[in-house]
């Protein structure tokens, strides 16, 4: 990144500028001590003032936003017992609610890698293409291939939903945009995880700032 670039909600008189850590991904970590005056803020600004990182690389303990709370809440109805739920669990009227920001992802051998089996139009028009039907060792990730396979591996190992918040560039124009997701285990035998389904949600809140 070169010089210093300023969201479009902010005042440069009004806030303090941190610098944007870069991850060897498309998220980044930030921290921000002032809140920008005006009204185009996040609406749960005050909430993420409260946290001395908001770091996408971090595994999140509880979820950040109402959409991805209520999708846990839906994988966690459907579990029976100690055995997690399969694919069927989740007719199409279950995921109306979600429509456009449902991500499914068949497990490779050992978790080594993911294959993209459903991508809500949503995450598909954000990513400015659609990878269904593709493996992530398939996709132009670049350097943030390992840690787009980790985010789906997480799930796996931990066999409960996991919670990712942060910030990622949009590639149609390369501004910030922050995102929440959540990611949850399949099995269809209730023991051994061959699927994830998670919902991802893209909102057009940069960070506070970004400097060079």
């Amino acid at each position: 990144m070169s010089g210093t670039k300023t969201p479009p909600f902010a005042d440069a008189d009004t806030m303090t500028v941190r610098r944007l850590v870069g991850l060897p991904s498309l998220s980044t970590a930030w921290t921000v001590t002032v809140v920008p005056n005006g009204g185009d803020v996040p609406p749960d600004i005050d909430r993420r003032l409260q946290d001395a990182t908001y770091d996408s690389l971090e595994i999140q303990e509880r979820p950040r936003h109402e959409g991805i709370a209520g999708f846990a809440d839906l994988w966690a109805s459907k579990r029976d017992g100690a055995a997690l739920p399969a694919r069927g669990d989740f007719p199409v009227e279950d995921l109306q609610r979600w429509f456009g920001h449902v991500l499914i992802m068949d497990v490779g051998p050992d978790a080594a890698d993911f294959r993209y089996r459903m991508i809500g139009t949503d995450i598909t028009a954000f990513r400015d293409r659609d990878y269904t039907g593709k493996w992530i060792s398939e996709c132009s990730f670049g350097e943030s291939r390992e840690s787009m396979i980790a985010t789906f591996r997480n799930p796996v190992v931990r066999r409960r939903p996991v919670f990712r918040s942060g910030w990622v560039q949009w590639p149609v124009d390369g501004s910030w945009r922050s995102f929440d997701s959540v990611h949850c285990p399949l099995a269809s035998d209730g023991q051994t995880v061959d699927m994830t389904i998670g919902v991802l949600y893209f909102d057009a809140f940069p960070p506070p700032g970004l400097e060079e």
